[in-house]
């Protein structure tokens, strides 16, 4: 996605299941990778969100207690 904003949302290994579809269903606001299987207790899902979707998605973040960061895909 060009000039799409990168997030990387950490979440518990055993909710990615949860996560993966929830975050699927917003089509047109963002698309999700995980890049690596999850290593541990925490997985990492890296969110590419539109521009214009930006104050929307951050506030689902908000909602649903997740946090994001600069956390480097690997």
């Amino acid at each position: 996605m060009k000039d799409s904003m990168n997030y990387f949302v950490k979440v518990k290994s055993e909710e990615i299941h949860f996560w993966c579809p929830f975050f699927e269903a917003f089509e047109g606001m963002l698309v999700l990778r995980t890049p690596e299987p999850p290593k541990g207790e925490e997985g990492i899902l890296h969110v590419m969100v539109s521009p214009d979707c930006k104050n929307e998605f951050e506030r689902l973040l908000k909602v649903h207690g997740l946090k994001s960061g600069n956390i480097p895909a690997a």
